[in-house]
This record gives structure tokens, sequence and C-alpha cells, in this order.
């Protein structure tokens, strides 16, 4: 916010210089970024924070002058009031989209040219002379910080002449031809001013083509409004149309300061033109109803670190402009109709601390009580998991979560979830797994490398919601099935879990070579190579998946395993050859000789051999007991039961 310093003198007596002033400012009030030159003009250049809208405008910085330096206000504007003579004007407004609407019909307008000084104060101000009507509306937004609009009257009447003006929701595909020249398409959730015919203005934002007031105006239709300050703030940045109007119709307005500024600026009509009003409409609410706020001197104290008496605190709010009123439990105060940032004891605090003076504020190092932070399972096993893998010698990738043109082709739409409002053709639906963004991220790089290993660990987006997930993949390498599997086993074995494998049917796996991750029973993925037609599509012959849903993961995880002493005892092996079917389960199979006694300590796979669907296998089952050498007489039950086990489980003994 731009401030000509000399213009602060308009509405109080200013006997400081300019330096002087900013530096107060800085320690009080507001920051002062710097101070400009313009021409003879100095210029204060204001950073104002959002919940300081009252700041937007001269005379919001000049009345915090006056109590900083104990400074007479020199005047206050009347409140605007309509000649009795004047006709009433047919407005419709929804309370929700404008708090308070005014439309003022000035005729037989007349006028020479704009007058130096508003022009220069204008240009100090940053802001660019255009034409007598909008410099005055500029120039009384600047000194008030209430933007106005003006139509051209007999503009609007060729469109419409009963001038029936109302304030609604744009309609879908509306469109509408702003004073920048630029057409625009409008949606649902913005605010229009319009007449019978259509939009004729961006409510907050910027007026209509159509509508424009130019040098041949002799009518015009005067709009001060409130406006709902969410909907222009999110209208203005999706139109690309920020200006200094939507700027402070993003903040806190008030009625009484709407209908000050709106008496200045028919004055200054009058004053340096002519024109008579002719009609005027009204809606919404005259007066500001802000909440009543309590400070105690306990409050004051605690938040201020220093004992300061609560009269003091009383003289620095009233002189604020705060209605104060003492009670038993302290002030109760009633904030000025342009303060609408104030609603809780602390806000009052700040005023009372910024007029006492923060440096008179005791220095005390800060104190505080650490306490343990609770563990966060999630991000301990993201951060080992992730080391792990690229230890094993994989690279992690980066994707984006939607699903790709290509990818889409093997979805189906209804099970995605689709977004509102997509950047572009290629985002419009999130990914539901990491599967399709892996397979892609491997097919650009297999090219370059004949053998890879990727992983990711991201956000997927199923149908039931937002999952964490762990994809791993292995392209080009010798039985990526098997070196997939040992990834799997490395991360269980890091966390202390037991993974089991059931059988299962998925769209995107090899139909026999693929399986279901279990850890105590509860489904946390799949594994396995990749269904053909994947294969083909993505030219990767030899790929290997794994998605794991890490969530679950991390809560299963354990950072510590259980300790087994080591056995003084010789361990003792025997290996077992049969012949099973691929329809049986091989993992379920070693789950149950793993469990036929307590003197199996370890079951392994040693040899494999597959033809025509038949697996010939050769377990390693290793033997140890922990209280004595085992003999064997102690192995031969335990050599049967396992046998049992091989032959009820589908296999046969190998002779």
């Amino acid at each position: 916010m731009l401030i000509p310093y000399s213009w602060l003198k308009d509405f109080i007596n200013l006997k400081k210089p300019a330096e002087q002033v900013a530096t107060d400012l800085s320690l009080s009030v507001i920051g002062v970024g710097e101070i400009q030159q313009s021409g003879r003009e100095k210029v204060l250049n204001l950073d104002v924070t959002y919940n300081r809208g009252d700041l937007l405008s001269i005379v919001g910085v000049a009345r915090e002058l006056a109590t900083l330096y104990n400074l007479k206000f020199k005047r206050e504007e009347k409140q605007f009031a309509p000649p009795k003579s004047s006709g009433a004007l047919r407005v419709k407004n929804n309370p929700k989209l404008a708090k308070t609407y005014t439309l003022t019909k000035v005729s037989n307008l007349s006028y020479k040219s704009t007058p130096k000084l508003i022009k220069s104060r204008l240009e100090a101000a940053g802001m660019q002379p255009v034409n007598f009507w909008a410099d005055l509306t500029n120039y009384v937004m600047l000194e008030y910080g209430q933007p106005f609009h003006a139509f051209d009257a007999e503009k609007v009447a060729r469109r419409d002449p009963s001038l029936s003006i109302e304030v609604r929701q744009a309609k879908k595909g509306e469109k509408i031809k702003t004073l920048d020249g630029l057409n625009h398409i409008l949606s649902k959730n913005d605010i229009v001013i319009a007449d019978k015919r259509g939009p004729i203005a961006v409510a907050g934002v910027m007026g209509g083509k159509d509508t424009e007031v130019d040098e041949g105006t002799t009518e015009i239709l005067l709009e001060a409004a409130i406006f709902n300050p969410t909907s222009i703030r999110k209208t203005a940045r999706r139109l690309g149309l920020r200006s200094e109007a939507s700027g402070r119709f993003e903040h806190y307005l008030s009625p009484e300061n709407l209908l000050i500024s709106l008496n200045k600026l028919t004055h200054l009509y009058q004053l340096h033109g002519k024109g008579k009003i002719t009609g005027f409409a009204f809606t919404g609410g005259k007066k500001t109803e802000l909440p009543s706020v309590v400070l105690t001197q306990k409050k004051l104290n605690a938040v201020s670190g220093k004992p300061i008496p609560i009269n003091q605190a009383r003289i620095c709010l009233q002189s604020l402009g705060f209605k104060v009123m003492s009670s038993d439990k302290g002030l109760l105060c009633w904030p000025p109709y342009s303060r609408g940032d104030i609603s809780i004891p602390e806000d009052l605090v700040e005023e009372v601390l910024r007029l006492y003076g923060y440096e008179n504020l005791p220095s005390q190092p800060l104190q505080t009580i650490l306490s343990e932070a609770p563990e966060n399972k999630f991000e301990l096993w993201r951060d080992r998991i992730t080391h792990l893998l690229a230890n094993l010698g994989f690279n992690e990738v980066k994707t984006y979560p939607f699903v790709s043109t290509k990818s889409l082709v093997h979805l189906d739409k209804g099970k995605l979830l689709k977004l509102k409002n997509p950047i572009s053709v290629e985002t419009e639906y999130l990914r539901p797994n990491l599967l399709l963004s892996l397979l892609e991220t491997a097919q650009q790089n297999a090219p370059r490398r004949r053998e890879g290993k990727i992983f990711e660990l991201e956000k997927t987006y199923p149908k039931g919601g937002e999952v964490f997930s762990l994809g791993v993949l292995v392209w080009g390498a010798k039985n990526p099935f098997s070196k997939l599997k040992g990834i799997l086993e490395a991360i269980s074995q890091r966390a202390y879990l037991e993974v089991e494998f059931a059988s299962t049917k998925n769209e995107f796996l090899h139909p026999t070579r693929s399986a279901e991750i279990k850890i105590r029973k509860r489904s946390l993925g799949i594994m396995g190579l990749a269904h053909p037609y994947l294969a083909d599509a993505y030219g990767l012959p030899d790929v290997a998946i794994l998605e794991l849903n890490f969530e679950k993961f991390a809560k299963l995880a354990n950072s510590w395993g259980k300790f087994t002493p080591i056995s003084s005892y010789p361990e003792t092996y025997e290996d077992f050859s049969f012949v099973l079917p691929e329809k049986y389960s091989l993992g379920k199979l070693i789950n149950r000789i793993k469990s036929a006694s307590n003197l199996v300590k370890e079951v392994e796979l040693v040899d494999r051999y597959v033809k025509k669907g038949i697996r010939s296998l050769t377990l390693r089952v290793t033997f140890q007991s922990e209280e004595k050498g085992l003999s064997a007489k102690d192995v031969k039950p335990v050599r049967k039961k396992i046998q049992s086990t091989i032959h009820r489980s589908g296999g046969t003994i190998r002779s």
C-alpha cells in the first residue's frame, strides 16, 4: 500500500518528518518497507498484513497516527443520505453474496477534467489516471478503502429499460466481456451484477465492457457494496483479474465506512462537476455488529509478561476508538466499526502492547517443557525400508499420482477417482496402484539398461480412499520372480515378520506365477510376474512386480526381534525330494513342515525343476534340539510326519 505523505495531513496535523513516521509505524502498527520519492512527494510503502484491511486506506493510517502521536483527527465525513426527491431503483440482492449493496443514480452530469491534485496523488499511490469518473472513484477508494464501480446508466437502459439490477451467482457457462477487452466464461461460484439480459459486471473484480463509462457519459449508476470476500478472492484468482479493488473486497469492510465514502464521492462529483442524484437503492445492514470481547487483568499480565494496570489498558483502547465498559471480570470492549479483526482477548492485548511499547516489556529467555515425541512408526519404517532397498541396489523413482493415457487402457474408469478440476486430459484420474506407474518407468529406462531394479513409496488412490503403498519392480534379471521374493524376505526379516504366501488372481499379474502376501493372516499386498498382456504392452518380457500396503506393514513391523539362544548341540540335515503339481501351494507346504515339530529349525528349497506343469522339488530340513544331540531315533518320527505332510499336500515322495 503506497501512502503519499502529504495526503495524511488532510486528516491530522502531522509535523514529524516522513522518515520518523515510517520508523514509528514499523515499531507499533505495521511495517514500512521503504520511503519512495514521487516528484516532490514522499511515499510510504506499507507492508499491510491480511488482518489489517483498515490500513488499506489513507484514513485508516491517519487514525493510527492520530492515536500514536495523540493528535486530533480533523474530520469525519457524514454518512450518505439520498435527497428526498430521488426515486427508488430496482435492486435484488442475496445477502449471502453481498452483505450490503447500494446503487446511486447520478444524472445530468458534466465536468471539465480531473483536478491536478487528485491526479498527482493517484500517480504517487501507484494508480494511472484514466478519466474523471474512474479517477474520483479510485481516489475515494484509496482514501477510505471502499471500492466503487460506475456503470453508464444510458447503456444499461438500452440493454434493459427497467434498470432492474440483480446481485446473483453466475450461471454455468455465462460469458462477459470485461473492461480490459477480454472475454471470460463464468462459473457457478462467481458473483455477478446482472440485468435481465445477463451480467454487466463480475462483482468486486471488474466491470463489463458493454456498460463502460466514457467521455460521453451523462448519467451513471454508482455501485458501492460489501461482497463475500472468499468468493471475490477465488474469482479474481481464477480469472487472473486481481486489482486494487478486488484486494480490498477480500478484506473486512463495514457499512458505516461504505456510506461515509459514498458521501465523499458524491460530494466530489458535485464539487468538480455537475450532477443530480435522481435514484438510490440500499439493501442489507447499515450498522456493523461486532461482538464484545472481555480483557481481564490476569490475561493482560499473562500475555505481556509484565503487570500493566488495567486502567492504562482502558486508555489505550479508548484512544483507538474502542467502546470500553468496566465490569467485575475486567474490561468489556466493543471494537470500532473499522476493526473486524478483533475477536479474542489476545487481540486486545496486542492493541494495548503496541501502544504501551514493545521495548518497555522485559526480555526473558524462552521457557518451555520438552516432552518426548510419540514414535512415528510410519516415518521410521519409511526411512529404514528406503535405505534397505537402496543398499540392495534399487533406485527410488517418483512418478505423478495420475493415470496416464497409456495406463488408462488397462483400467476400468468406473473404478477410478476422477478429479473435479484436472489441469489436463492426462491428469483426470488418480492412480489406484503403483504397478502401472512403475511399468511405465521401466519401459522408459529399459532401452538404456538391460537389467533394472526400481521402487517407489508413495500414495495411491483406490476407490476406498488414500493409501501409502510400496511398489518394487525388477526387470531383465534371470528368474525375476525368485529375485523379488528374496527382496520381500529381506524386507520382512528387517521388520522381524514372518511372511506367508497364498494363491491369488489379479488382472495385472501372471495367472500362475503370482501370490498374495500375508503377515499374521492379514493381506498386505501382491507380488508376481507381470501378466503376459501387460508385459507385451510395455515391452518388458522378464518383469516381476511387488506392491505392499505400507501403512499396514509399518503398524505390524518390529524394531527388535525375539531373542532365541543358540543351541550348543549340533544340527542335522535331511533332504526331502518329491513331485508337486503347480496347482498345489509350495508356500503352505513349507509352513506345515516348519510347524510339524519343535526340532525343525529351518526349511530351505535347494532344488527345483519344472516340466509340463509338474514340479520336482527338494527341500532341505534342518533339525536341532536345545536339550541334546539328536540321534536317528529322535529324527525318525519327525521324518515320517514330514513325509505324511507332503503326501497330504498333494506331493509324491521320490524314491
